[in-house]
């Protein structure tokens, strides 16, 4: 009966460490996690685009993961360890696009060493959008504005959008498009919904950036909440 344990207990060891390890020339060679699938961006912690939420999904055998935050020209910023599956990222500048990737680990709790790794997973976007806006009437009679705003770097471009209801409840309409560059920070506005502006209208302006994945898609950009206009509006008077 004893041996039987015994005989039980080796089988038992043996199909666990089957798991991590496999065996090639009678050397060990670890056997590498999967990659965490769906890495992206879940939403802003705050609305001065400084603080977010990134999630992914688990991955088995994993009980640490590696969150790398770099700018889009790949330099480093930062790396996050968690053993959760998703991560607040903290400290962002609020003008510049961040890249995410996550990969997963298995560290063995009684050392800490790592024992098992994961390729990366896909890459997410970090993009916050303007802050800063600055409006010129450049023609009174036939009601022609300049927007101005502030960079975002590593962006693609920038839409804006006008409604004249509540911000938090209107339908907001694109209008128009900048250059596809960052430094293109300039529209000139004509119309809303194919009509000529009008004066003592009240006309809410939010301005949202572009940003193309690898593919060349463009990725989606949150905004903190439904509220959130960035606190822009244009006010016509004669």
């Amino acid at each position: 009966m004893k041996k039987i344990k015994r005989y039980l207990s080796c089988f038992l060891a043996a199909a666990m460490l089957v798991g991590i390890f496999t065996f090639s020339a009678g050397a060990a060679v670890v056997t590498p996690l999967s990659a965490p699938r769906n890495c992206r961006f879940s939403s802003w912690s705050n609305s001065s685009f400084t603080s977010c939420k990134i999630k992914w999904n688990s991955v088995s055998g994993a009980n640490k993961y590696n969150v790398q935050v770099t700018l889009t020209n790949g330099k480093a910023v930062k790396t996050i360890r968690t053993s959760s599956t998703s991560c607040t990222i903290k400290n962002l500048d609020d003008d510049h696009v961040y890249k995410v990737k996550v990969s997963a680990l298995y560290v063995d709790p009684a050392t800490g060493q790592t024992v098992r790794t994961s390729q990366f997973s896909n890459t997410a976007y970090i993009v916050p959008m303007p802050t800063e806006l600055k409006m010129t009437i450049t023609n009174s009679d036939h009601m022609k504005v300049k927007l101005e705003w502030n960079p975002i770097y590593g962006s693609n471009g920038y839409n804006v959008y006008l409604c004249t209801d509540d911000p938090t409840e209107g339908d907001w309409t694109w209008n128009t498009s900048s250059e596809k560059k960052a430094t293109a920070t300039s529209a000139t506005i004509r119309k809303y919904q194919r009509k000529n502006l009008k004066k003592y209208e009240t006309y809410y302006v939010r301005i949202v950036t572009r940003r193309r994945n690898g593919n060349g898609d463009f990725v989606s950009v949150p905004v903190p909440g439904s509220y959130y206009n960035a606190g822009f509006q244009m006010m016509f008077i004669r």
